[in-house]
């Protein structure tokens, strides 16, 4: 199975748009994990509660279709993105869950967060957005800004959960590129649908096959989980559909300001603290996406008639 060329890192729509379209999934995604946290704390396990997540974000897609009268039909090579998509979902939920059961959150984030820079760099391989070495040196900034919010952990961290929260960011690299692809002849809302249904066919079966279903108790808990569904269906269709004002590329490494913005919710409404190594670690991370976003010059003469090297 190979990766599809890069033909959506031109996007035709506006940057400001797409910029607000990727801060409201953030926020949404940021969220989720606290939402679903009151469902864990009521009895469910994380297995069950990440299969419901994921049926209640595809069972509101549905109905979002069938309220905007879209077909839910697409075609065949739409679907076998959107087959890909889910299954890269799917494997990213996976990794990323059993690698906390073995490194600590503050570790396994940042690695799963290395997963723009995997981006950027496939679709500069298959003739997508340029990365250049400022860009570059940027990710990595916000990526150890990330770092230094989350908080350094001590001790010996275990390969496997490394292992696993790697193959989480290899796999959501995968999940972005596929799930731009399928956009390109199917709406925001048909794609997510499609790649959403997979994943949840594919976490079902694992939680049967493991025999590890444990539902919440309690109407606080199962508003958690409706909660988390709601998060991850808004963030998905504000996250994707920004692909098409500012590209795949800048809409991910835009993202990263998703645990910042799981920090800072808890600072707000969990009366959480920040030190002053993760208050630089917030400010590291505004300025390497704000220089991201600024415009690069190019002070090679001649390129810009050429339109690049």
């Amino acid at each position: 199975m190979a990766l599809p060329a890069d033909r959506t890192s031109q996007a035709t729509g506006r940057p400001l748009i797409g910029i607000a379209l990727v801060l409201a999934s953030a926020a949404s995604l940021a969220a989720a994990p606290t939402a679903a946290k009151l469902a864990l704390d009521s009895g469910g396990n994380t297995l069950t509660v990440v299969a419901l997540r994921s049926a209640i974000g595809a069972a509101l897609m549905g109905l979002l279709l069938a309220g905007s009268r879209q077909r839910f039909g697409v075609g065949r090579a739409t679907l076998m993105r959107c087959l890909y998509a889910g299954l890269f979902y799917a494997v990213t939920t996976y990794g990323f869950i059993g690698s906390v059961a073995y490194i600590p959150v503050s570790v396994a984030v940042p690695i799963l967060f290395t997963h723009p820079i995997i981006v950027a760099v496939l679709s500069h391989w298959r003739g997508g957005e340029r990365l250049t070495r400022r860009k570059l040196a940027l990710a990595l900034a916000a990526l150890a800004g990330i770092a230094l919010v989350l908080g350094p952990e001590s001790g010996n961290l275990d390969p496997v959960g490394i292992g696993l929260a790697a193959l989480a960011a290899a796999a959501a690299s995968g999940m972005i590129l596929f799930a731009a692809r399928a956009q390109e002849a199917a709406t925001n809302t048909q794609a997510n649908f499609h790649m959403t249904a997979v994943a949840v066919a594919a976490l079902v079966a694992a939680t049967v096959a493991g025999d590890a279903w444990s539902f919440p108790s309690g109407a606080v808990g199962w508003l958690g989980l409706a909660g988390a569904g709601v998060g991850i269906t808004v963030g998905f269709l504000a996250f994707f559909a920004a692909f098409r004002h500012i590209g795949p590329v800048r809409a991910t490494m835009l993202g990263t300001v998703e645990p910042l913005f799981s920090t800072l919710f808890a600072v707000a409404v969990l009366d959480e603290r920040l030190g002053p190594w993760q208050w630089s670690g917030v400010v590291l991370v505004v300025v390497a996406l704000g220089l991201f976003e600024a415009p690069e010059r190019d002070r090679r003469p001649g390129n810009a008639a050429r339109g690049g090297p």
